[in-house]
């Protein structure tokens, strides 16, 4: 090269590099799209939501649409919990790895993990493909009332909210349903069928969604007492819902009123534009978490064991459609990288690659957008009718339900949006792909599924067990009567067994009795954690701190009393052995038994602290003493991974917003209710931020005002977002 070639290219390389630097630039910024302040503000004037706070800071929202109540509730869970609001709307639009990289968001799932199965399950296209056709025009004006609200608040707390939020639409509410709702019935737990012979793949949510904690809490109590069981001839319902006390999962109690007949004071989710269980002056209804089978892996025979085109179905060779996931993953500051990733879908669904191979996966809620169409009517339906003409719907997917009206009715219902399949194959298995007369593509009816309406009985209840102990043993449901192809779990929780046993003793049940079964805080003869006391009080040990350990457990009497001193240890060998919830395999008994008391020991100095010592209410400056433990009635599940650096079980879920609702003679309600902490539920300047915590840990409840006349009196706000003050 001549040496004017030589300058010439060094010329051209001068110019390139600072336009390819200022392309990569360009290329590597995130982009945020724009919005108008203004805009938004002006259509929040279009509202009319009066905020009331209560002596507690709860929000009860009066309205003259149902609309004005949405927008007043996502006003108020930006002004009380933004910041887990910003990583819902993150998952809702598939986005959360170009805000947290490679970190783990709410949940526990990988960041770039949620955003590749979101677009794998094509919730975007869904929503915006259904909205106009499968979601009603109220619905729909629910959930974009809901996230002007959220604008609103967002535009004026600007230092908050993070580039690129704003603005929320309807379409990012729906699918934050239609991405969240399956994992309640744990799809993803299904997946360990076909990752079990190998490390998930970086696509795989091998992570539960619902990683809040060490362990999985899916649980919940729910009790219906109708007039002829109950000692004075009211009607009365128990919403207690067992959920992590922070995060995505944990409930925000309001009260919404509007002059269109709304009128329902109950827990909602951040996100979640009406409340998804609660009370009405006519009626009110519990979800309890079930696990119906509506999931289904098929093995699919491809064309070409790496990067295959073609799967075999019904002896032919059949096009997989692909396509590409696109998402961003943070770098720093403003600069993330375009991500794009090979997607497949059979006709059964999406597909996954495994070391194995590749499979199928179809499952109930897949694209499926009526959810909040119908939790919409159950919170309308002021008649018996009309709540079974809601529930018909079957737009949510699973969750039991338990009902409870002023006319003195009582239900229960094993809910599930269950797929009409073939008889005979073993559908909880992994299913071959090749034959198209495996993939379902209808549901069977709600009139199908184990229910029962004012059973003789006259007391229901629900506690994530077998739909068919569900009360007095001679009005249930009989097991025969159901197909083996909805896969119903056997499973019986400790709390359904020790409300059979409480419940059915008693042929007239006071107020009193209801609310001291509903915290029982035993463990019945037989469970899990009891049969391993009868293993240790037979096993032989040498070393004298396991024997003095093996006597507290051989005397404990299933107790979890504050002042009881047997409780703790028997409880964290328990947690050891069996797991967060006291169901699993996990450890050896005598390792168990060691870990726990050196432990114990380690923190406390001796073998039997009382169990209030152990297990612990915390909350800001708030240190507190409570009754209850995994799977009793009064459900308390610690945080045992830092046993000895929080000095003993921090409570991390289960009671958490508990609603007692009494309807007398008359028709007339009284509601009563508490939270595990207060309204506040991030806010740690905030007086609402801790206050119901000692109501809390002494089981007490406070009163929930159902009227603005009954609200007015304890207001310690009253403001109309949007609106000239």
């Amino acid at each position: 090269m001549t040496n004017g070639s030589s300058m010439k290219f060094t010329r051209l390389l001068l110019i390139a590099i600072p336009l390819l630097l200022i392309g990569l630039t360009f290329w590597l910024k995130t982009p945020n799209p724009k919005f108008d302040a203004d805009v938004i503000r002006s259509t929040a004037s279009q509202y009319d939501a009066r905020i009331i706070r209560d002596n507690w800071g709860v929000a009860h929202i009066f309205g003259k649409s149902d609309a004005d109540t949405s927008f007043g509730l996502g006003y108020t869970h930006g002004e009380d919990d933004w910041e887990t609001l910003q990583e819902v709307i993150m998952t809702a639009r598939g986005m959360s790895a170009q805000y947290l990289g490679s970190k783990k968001n709410l949940v526990g799932l990988e960041a770039p993990v949620q955003d590749y199965l979101y677009d794998l399950f094509k919730v975007r296209e869904a929503v915006e493909g259904k909205i106009d056709t499968e979601v009603s025009l109220q619905a729909r004006a629910l959930a974009k009332a809901y996230a002007d609200g959220l604008n609103l608040w967002a535009v004026e707390n600007p230092s908050k909210v993070l580039p690129g939020i704003l603005p929320m639409t309807d379409i990012d509410v729906i699918a934050g349903y239609t991405w969240a709702t399956p994992f309640f019935f744990r799809m993803d737990e299904e997946l360990q069928l076909i990752f079990a012979e190998g490390e998930a793949p970086p696509v795989g949510p091998y992570q539960s969604s619902h990683n809040y904690t060490h362990g999985t809490v899916l649980g919940s109590n729910a009790f219906a007492i109708a007039p002829g069981r109950s000692e004075d001839g009211h009607t009365r319902l128990v919403v207690n819902s067992h959920q992590p006390f922070v995060g995505p999962y944990a409930w925000f109690e309001a009260h919404v009123v509007s002059e269109e007949g709304l009128n329902l004071a109950g827990g909602g989710f951040p996100g979640t534009p009406i409340l998804a269980q609660g009370v009405t002056p006519t009626h009110g209804w519990a979800h309890t978490v079930n696990k119906p089978d509506l999931t289904d892996m098929y093995k699919l025979e491809t064309d070409k064991a790496k990067n295959p085109k073609q799967y075999k179905l019904d002896g032919k060779w059949v096009d997989f459609e692909i396509s590409k996931a696109r998402f961003r993953f943070k770098l720093f500051g403003p600069f993330s990288f375009p991500v794009s990733k090979t997607m497949r879908w059979s006709e059964h669904g999406p597909v996954l690659e495994t070391d194995s191979g590749y499979y199928a996966i179809k499952f109930s809620g897949l694209q499926e957008v009526g959810a909040l169409d119908q939790w919409y009517a159950m919170s309308k339906a002021d008649t018996l009718d009309k709540w079974k003409a809601a529930l018909d719907m079957n737009g949510v997917l699973s969750f039991n339900v338990v009902y409870a009206d002023k006319d003195g009715n009582i239900m229960t219902l094993y809910n599930a949006r269950m797929p009409e399949r073939k008889v005979g194959p073993a559908w909880r298995g992994v299913l071959p792909g090749n034959d198209s007369s495996l993939i379902w593509n209808s549901y069977h009816p709600v009139s199908a599924l184990p229910q029962l309406y004012n059973p003789d009985s006259g007391w229901l209840f629900s506690a994530n067990s077998s739909p068919f102990f569900v009360t007095d043993a001679e009005h249930n449901n009989l097991r025969d009567n159901f197909p083996d192809e909805f896969g119903i779990e056997p499973r019986m929780t400790n709390r359904a067994q020790r409300s059979l046993a409480l419940f059915s003793a008693d042929q007239s049940i006071t107020a009193d009795e209801l609310l001291k079964y509903r915290a029982d805080g035993s463990y019945q003869s037989g469970v899990h954690i009891r049969e391993m006391q009868n293993k240790i009080a037979a096993m032989t040990f040498e070393d004298e701190v396991l024997q003095k350990a093996q006597r507290l457990i051989k005397n404990w009497r299933g107790s979890t009393e504050v002042q009881d001193r047997r409780a703790a240890i028997a409880i964290l060998t328990g947690m050891n052995a069996m797991g967060f919830e006291l169901k699993d395999d996990k450890m050896p008994l005598e390792d168990a038994l060691k870990k726990a008391s050196s432990e114990i020991l380690e923190v406390f100095g001796r073998l039997d602290p009382q169990w209030g010592e152990v297990n612990r209410l915390r909350r800001g400056d708030v240190d507190l003493p409570l009754r209850g433990g995994p799977d009793t009635l009064r459900a308390i599940y610690g945080n045992y991974e830092n046993f000895v650096e929080e000095k003993g079980l921090t409570a991390v879920a289960g009671d958490t917003h508990i609603m007692i609702a009494d309807w007398d003679e008359s028709g007339k309600v009284i509601v009563q209710s508490i939270h595990q902490f207060g309204a506040a539920t991030l806010d740690e300047t905030s007086p609402h931020y801790s206050d119901q915590a000692h109501l809390f840990a002494r089981e007490e409840f406070k009163n929930m005002p159902m009227t603005l006349e009954e609200v007015l009196p304890l207001a310690t706000r009253d403001y109309r977002p949007g609106q000239a003050q």
